[in-house]
């Protein structure tokens, strides 16, 4: 029986009692913490669904009981991504945790809204079956554990607590025990074959051993004091308390500086400050994808702090190596680390819903975001204003010691040539990275005060072991963008260099001298604000500090309507139509070219194959993204593409590596490649041929939902990690997919919110990591934005696409749209700005109807639409 015929068959008349059901076997798994509907409503974070076969009465209260225990928290809602079915939500976090284990489910009393009182039903509800590692998968996996050690970054060690001796028992604390987090929600959201978290970890080592007593006190999912003689007991095992702080994010929806988001709860606050109390040495383990607060560390004199991050799906075996000292933490941040948030001069510019309604993506209200912080983002800002933080950029300590030595700095006009060494200084074998930064000439063009421009990790280095590192600068990377003369220039005057391991302790080790301004490329500007608004600036910092007056919901805006203008893009296709007709296998066998099989094709089949064939989201669907429509008599193979940056983002078992922000602390390059290959031999068999991933926006804003899956705030590092990523992914045979282009850096209202920025910060900043990513690999395909950029949707800007990305950067792959853009952008603009595939769309002729349109009533180029196939035709011959 199918679903739809399964739905009909309820009992759903005025006098039938309501009946609730499941879809399939009850079964929890307690590794996805948040579950697949908390990205729709956090409110579900952690539950099981099921559902009800008539409307129920909300104001009616039901009871349910668990193994015989009452069940408090029950949630009864209508749920409209359901077609407005009425859900029973069932919080098991906590209280399910053994594999295999059956619990017996009691629910009674409920009343639907006919007034009829539902029969009890009795249901069991049993943990996930426990999955063991295949020999054949071990190489995959040997790179996901890696991959989270050197993501996990030690902020703090205070009286060596770190690592732990042998045989410690684990006094573990917190409702984060059993949040333990290994991946983002929403397009970052992992699927993997098994999950090792922390308690399992613990539990298959021989070398500790964890306080039950506590693990099982914390199933209630709250962050509780325990009672005196527990904490006495626990004293008595061992003097050091280990407590989990979990937050989660990801798509749809943006944080908050509220309590339980940035900030601590009352709850943490007060569990924190009683564990530095009772016990001689506290340690808290942050499980988040974001930073936040951490001052409590040092008022709290807490001894260790370990950003854990969300390490995919060995994060536990990870972590406890990090611990024990079986691995040395290598893990630098990819982000400064604020005092407070309102430190950050972007949050006076970023809705906070923390005092406003919690916008999702699909909210009706239209915002405009203003980056009145300029180019002044992360360290940028902290730097060269020289504001206190809590954690610089690029920080980590080690159980080690290293130093750092550049010599031999040579500029030779076109190139900066030094050399670094790396000794390891202390008792430990550990891993050491290098960060080079320039701090350029003060000119009419003001500057941060350091720029990173070079980084390196070392190999593992033993204890008076040394590595020599070459680094080669081009002046490309030295040159700052003119928006007077709309280029890049290398300006005269001195360049200081600075070496060190993270931005503040980032030493002056030498300087060179540029004689004269060097134009290093003349170009124009493409996409300036049609606003004028302040911008910060070293000159004036009070005066032009960001104030926020120009961001928020623009009251009465219901479009982006009408338009900037932008320069007009002529398309190159000229192929004439072949006398016969071309198939799909002509192309890939090299008997015809791409341009000849396009050039045969309809208004109509051109359309059609401008537009994705749908998702396969539903719950009979293997959930890849979308696919290519197979035209008839062409040939054409199946072509679906997967969301997946950190493993393959279908309903199918795969690798779960760690998310992109912590995969970007350990700051390996190689390593981040190896993810990508791994990834894409991965999807290759599963039969994915293109990933929609490395997403490489900028960490403009630590209160971004989406912060797990980008890299850095930086976008020298973010693109250096990207490209490499992309580079590996196809090495394995599989397409890379770069997004999202561009500025798009919330998830409030993501569709209808516009980024208002300058030219220079779109240059320096936003598009630059892009550049850098396609410097060292150029992607299969690029996927824009839901966002406007100074007046005009990413999706239909053909500046960006034409301008920017073809003809500046020479990309020659596909663009395709973000899913479902098409809610606020005209299908038409997009096609001519240069989008070749509109996504997800659907089997029928909805989103293909208004390309034919286009076509006939000009606002279309016939030849634009068939080089946009073109592309789109080449990436399929090159990946299948």
């Amino acid at each position: 029986m199918g679903m739809e015929d399964f739905f009909a068959s309820l009992p759903r008349g005025k006098k039938d009692k309501p009946l609730l059901f499941s879809l399939g076997p009850l079964v929890y798994d307690f590794h996805d913490i948040d579950g697949l509907y908390f990205m729709l409503d956090r409110k579900l974070s952690g539950c099981l669904l099921m559902m009800w076969s008539k409307p129920m009465n909300p104001s009616f209260q039901g009871e349910v009981t668990f193994d015989g225990e009452p069940f408090p928290g029950c949630i009864l809602q209508s749920m409209e991504v359901m077609g407005g079915m009425w859900i029973l939500a069932l919080p098991l976090r906590g209280r399910v945790t053994e594999y295999g284990k059956a619990y017996a489910l009691h629910v009674q009393g409920y009343q639907d809204t006919d007034g009829n009182t539902m029969a009890p039903q009795d249901f069991t509800i049993t943990g996930i079956e426990k999955v063991r590692p295949e020999p054949r998968f071990a190489a995959h996996e040997a790179v996901a554990l890696q991959a989270a050690r050197e993501g996990i970054v030690l902020l703090r060690n205070d009286h060596d607590v770190l690592p732990l001796p042998d045989g410690t028992t684990l006094n573990l604390f917190g409702k984060g025990i059993h949040q333990f987090r290994t991946g983002a929600v929403g397009a970052g959201k992992i699927n993997p074959r098994y999950t090792v978290d922390f308690l399992e970890a613990v539990r298959q080592d021989d070398t500790c051993s964890l306080n039950e007593e506590l693990v099982q006190f914390y199933g209630n999912d709250r962050d509780d004091i325990p009672p005196p003689e527990m904490l006495d007991r626990a004293r008595m095992l061992s003097n050091t308390a280990l407590m989990f702080l979990s937050r989660p994010a990801g798509e749809n929806m943006d944080l908050s500086s509220s309590k339980g988001e940035f900030y601590l709860t009352d709850e943490e606050d007060a569990l924190i400050r009683k564990l530095t109390e009772t016990f001689a040495h506290t340690v808290v383990i942050l499980n988040t994808g974001y930073p936040m607060d951490v001052r409590w560390a040092e008022k709290c004199d807490v001894d260790g702090l370990v950003y854990l991050g969300f390490g995919g799906m060995l994060a536990g075996t990870a972590l406890l190596d990090i611990l024990t000292g079986r691995e040395n933490p290598s893990g630098k941040l990819p982000d400064t680390w604020a005092l407070d948030y309102f430190d950050i001069p972007a949050s006076r510019n970023f809705y906070d819903c923390a005092d406003k309604p919690r916008l999702h993506a699909d909210s009706m209200e239209y915002l405009d975001t203003v980056y009145e912080e300029d180019i002044y983002v992360g360290y940028r800002y902290f730097e060269t204003f020289r504001k206190r933080v809590a954690y610089p950029f690029g920080f980590g300590l080690s159980y080690t010691h290293f130093v750092q030595e550049a010599a031999e700095i040579q500029w030779d006009g076109q190139e900066l040539h030094l050399k670094i060494f790396v000794k390891n200084m202390g008792n430990a074998a550990g891993k050491e990275v290098i960060q080079v930064y320039v701090g350029k000439p003060a000119t009419s063009i003001e500057k941060p005060l350091k720029d990173l421009v070079s980084f390196e990790k070392t190999r593992l280095l033993q204890p008076g072991e040394m590595e020599e590192f070459p680094v080669s600068i081009p002046a490309a990377h030295l040159a700052v963008y003119d928006e007077q003369k709309a280029a890049w220039l290398l300006e005269a005057g001195n360049y200081q260099i600075y070496v060190g391991n993270n931005a503040a302790s980032a030493s002056c080790w030498g300087h060179f001298t540029v004689a004269e301004d060097m134009m290093i490329h003349q170009v124009e500007n493409r996409m300036q604000p049609r606003i004028a608004f302040p911008k910060l600036s070293q000159r004036n910092p009070k005066g032009t500090y960001p104030t926020g007056s120009l961001s928020g919901v623009v009251k009465g805006k219901t479009s982006f309507l009408p338009y900037a203008n932008r320069n007009a893009y002529p398309a190159d296709f000229h192929t004439r139509s072949p006398e016969n007709r071309l198939t799909f296998a002509d192309v890939k066998t090299g008997r015809a070219t791409a341009e000849a099989l396009v050039s045969q094709l309809s208004v109509a089949e051109l359309a059609r194959l401008s537009v994705c064939a749908s998702a396969g989201w539903g719950m009979e669907g293997v959930g890849e993204a979308g696919s290519l429509y197979p035209v008839d008599d062409l040939g054409l193979p199946k072509f679906p593409v997967a969301d997946g940056n950190s493993g393959v983002n279908l309903n199918v078992k795969n690798i779960g590596m760690p998310s992109g922000a912590t995969l970007c602390a350990t700051w390996n390059r190689n390593l981040c490649e190896e993810v990508g290959r791994v990834i894409g031999e991965e999807a290759k068999a599963l039969g994915i041929p293109l990933i929609l991933a490395p997403a490489l926006n900028i960490h403009r804003n630590p209160l971004n939902g989406r912060q797990p899956e980008y890299f850095s705030e930086d976008p020298f590092l973010a693109g250096v990690m990207a490209g490499v990523y992309s580079r590996g992914m196809e090495s394995a045979g599989v397409g890379s997919c770069m997004k999202h282009l561009i500025a798009n850096n919330c998830e409030s209202s993501r569709k209808r919110n516009q980024s208002i920025l300058s030219e220079r910060a779109i240059r320096e900043i936003y598009f630059r990591a892009f550049e850098y990513a396609m410097e060292i690999h150029m992607p299969a395909s690029v996927m824009t934005a839901y966002n406007a950029v100074n007046g005009i949707p990413t999706a239909a800007d053909a500046d960006l696409i034409q301008g920017l990305l073809r003809e500046e950067m020479g990309f020659d792959g596909f663009v395709m749209t973000d899913w479902t853009t098409y809610d606020t952008v005209d299908v038409a603009s997009m096609v001519q700005a240069g989008n070749c595939w509109i996504t997800p769309g659907t089997r029928d002729s909805t989103y293909v109807q208004p390309i034919i349109d286009g076509v006939a009533n000009g606002t279309i180029d016939i030849r634009r639409l068939r080089e946009n196939v073109t592309y789109l035709i080449k990436t399929v011959v090159k990946f299948v």
